[in-house]
């Protein structure tokens, strides 16, 4: 069955210089199409790093707001942020330099299904925000958001999380947000591929509404049984976020620990 083809995509679209975190991070990225939003911030909120010589890889970094909102909340670590599109590889490079961070991330443009073999096994933890939406789901407008949103029909959620612990060390921790009706697609991946201690973290936009986010972390090679954690909601009834997530757009982070360990 054919797919519907999206526009072509612009070579050079017109990009915009924007910042989040309260200005802690400026970020150059394109001003039509998959922009830095609640998701990136989410994902990079619940990353805590066990040890100072971390490595991290970031697939589909996009313009980098991931990676770049890890390394300034942590301020240490070192991060590998993987990219396809050769647009946002190229503003990726660029917000790395423009934050100051190029010693601690390392822009690669790649494929995450096809990353140089050295990269196997040498990270403590993965992370991404990949493509979740079903690929029946209308296509957006914009090519780009069209990549980040619904993917290039090339490679699948599951394929993300096999290349997510390809790339992990044994009882390094891979972490996602996807759209939260996908997450058994996920789980079933996880548990396929050898990982365990599956933690689910759900975001909802109100309390009364279903969960329409969820952050799943799990751990490579290591048996444990799935928790599922309080979770936060977004936005009060008046639409304005809630406390909390006040905090965390601001910086704060998230901690997703597992009832029965201590480990991060």
């Amino acid at each position: 069955m054919t797919k519907p083809v999206p526009p072509a995509m612009p070579s050079r679209p017109a990009p915009s210089d924007d910042s989040f975190l309260s200005g802690a991070i400026s970020v150059r990225q394109p001003a039509d199409g998959y922009r830095v939003g609640t998701d990136a911030v989410m994902l990079a909120a619940s990353i805590n790093l066990a040890k100072k010589q971390a490595r991290v890889l970031d697939m589909g970094a996009g313009v980098g707001a991931v990676s770049l909102a890890v390394r300034q909340r942590l301020g240490y670590g070192h991060i590998t942020a993987i990219e396809k599109d050769p647009f946002c590889a190229e503003l990726l490079a660029h917000n790395i330099a423009e934050n100051n961070l190029a010693e601690a991330i390392r822009p690669v443009q790649g494929d995450i299904t096809q990353m140089p073999v050295m990269l196997r096994a040498s990270f403590d933890a993965v992370i991404a925000n990949p493509p979740f939406h079903h690929a029946s789901d209308k296509n957006p407008r914009s090519r780009r958001r069209s990549l980040a949103h619904n993917g290039d029909g090339e490679s699948s959620l599951c394929d993300w999380v096999k290349s997510g612990l390809w790339a992990l060390r044994d009882k390094g921790r891979l972490t996602f947000i996807i759209r939260a009706d996908r997450t058994d697609e996920v789980m079933a991946a996880l548990h396929s591929g050898g990982a365990g201690e599956i933690l689910l973290y759900p975001l909802w936009s109100y309390a009364t509404s279903p969960a329409v986010r969820m952050i799943i972390t799990a751990r490579k090679g290591v048996k444990g049984a799935m928790a599922l954690l309080p979770g936060l909601v977004l936005h009060r009834p008046s639409g304005a976020l809630t406390p909390k997530a006040q905090k965390v757009m601001k910086g704060e982070g998230l901690m997703l620990t597992h009832p029965a360990t201590s480990h991060l």
